[in-house]
């Protein structure tokens, strides 16, 4: 988990075993998020900023019939990430290096994306979201996931105020104050 001696902005990879705790799973574990994403088994998701995968093996068994792709600026994270789902036998998922603030996808691409702790990590929070409304089909889920304890999170009312100038209907929220997952639709 990030601690206090970690700067605002992406976690480096030289320190991206802390996001693998065990016990970050008191604050939101990978089946929960899995839960509050509610995906059909053949979704095409998007996940940017997996780090060093914490959530992506869950995400990925959830859609046995789609494909994960996993999306992180640096290298390292997707090598780490790409480590541990083949260790774990997990198959459906596809890496990509790139930037959240230029996706190098199409237009209407995923059914859904997610970042879990990332947003605030980005350079230019709105523009992100504006990537990811544009590869997202019609109708198309974002969840974006904020957790106590990362130096970058966003309060609530600051995620929501984002999601609907980047073109978001807001659809549900699940928990409270710094740990919270809100689902918004495109």
């Amino acid at each position: 988990m990030p601690t206090s001696q970690h700067a605002r902005g992406p976690m480096p990879h030289t320190r991206a075993r802390h996001l693998l705790h065990p016990l970050r799973g008191l604050i939101l574990s990978p089946g929960a998020l899995a839960r509050r994403l509610d995906l059909p088994e053949d979704a095409q998701v998007l996940e940017v900023g997996p780090g060093p995968g914490y959530f992506s093996v869950a995400i990925a068994r959830t859609i046995p019939q789609g494909t994960l792709w996993l999306l992180d600026i640096q290298a390292e994270m997707l090598a780490m990430a790409r480590e541990r789902l083949e260790r774990l036998g997990v198959a459906n998922v596809r890496y990509l290096q790139g930037d959240a603030m230029q996706l190098p996808m199409e237009d209407g691409s995923f059914d859904a994306a997610f970042l879990a702790a990332v947003l605030g990590e980005l350079p230019d929070p709105e523009r992100g979201l504006e990537e990811i409304h544009r590869v997202l089909k019609p109708s198309g889920l974002l969840s974006v996931t904020e957790q106590a304890g990362d130096p970058d999170a966003l309060a609530l009312p600051q995620v929501e105020k984002l999601l609907r100038r980047a073109g978001f209907r807001v659809e549900r929220t699940f928990g409270r104050g710094l740990s919270f997952t809100v689902n918004a639709r495109r």
